[in-house]
């Protein structure tokens, strides 16, 4: 549901505006402007997680449904494999030309199957090999958490600033 229509649920979070006419020029200090923004923040942040959950819940769900569906179909193509796997043992051993063959037609079709399965859970160990840990994304949420004040700051009343060069006062 949509913010804009104006649906809302109790468990929602809201954010906190107040009238920017509220406080009068100069009159609030350098604490409660910073408490104020990290009040925003940490309310709009908990908005915004919450507006992704209810996303990918969603998301989720529909995923849910068509993997279901997906099962269902690998389901009924694994049993119609069983009569085709049969049907070859028998081409096969008809191919011996003597009904006493029938076993190595169906050693031929096993063999066969074997190697099929053990040259596809190679690929798929060498593709699962080279999976590798999300490093930009951790990177970006590490730089995030330098940014963002710390509790021990928002309760000094200052903001926590990268290392800067601090100008003399003779430049």
């Amino acid at each position: 549901m949509s913010h804009a229509q104006g649906n809302h649920t109790p468990n929602e979070a809201s954010i906190p505006l107040h009238d920017a006419d509220s406080i009068a020029r100069g009159d609030a200090s350098i604490g409660t402007l910073v408490k104020n923004a990290s009040t925003h923040v940490s309310t709009l942040m908990r908005s915004e997680i919450e507006l992704a959950k209810t996303e990918v819940t969603e998301q989720v769900k529909r995923a849910a449904t068509g993997s279901g569906f997906f099962v269902a179909a690998l389901v009924f193509v694994l049993m119609s494999f069983f009569p085709f796997v049969f049907m070859w043992a028998k081409l096969i051993s008809m191919w011996f030309g003597t009904k006493t063959w029938d076993w190595m037609g169906f050693l031929i079709v096993f063999v066969v199957l074997i190697l099929l399965a053990a040259l596809f859970g190679l690929l798929g160990y060498l593709k699962i090999k080279k999976i590798r840990k999300p490093q930009r994304t951790i990177d970006s949420v590490n730089d995030l958490k330098l940014a963002m004040p710390s509790g021990e700051d928002l309760k000094a009343g200052t903001a926590r600033t990268t290392e800067t060069p601090q100008r003399s006062a003779t430049s």
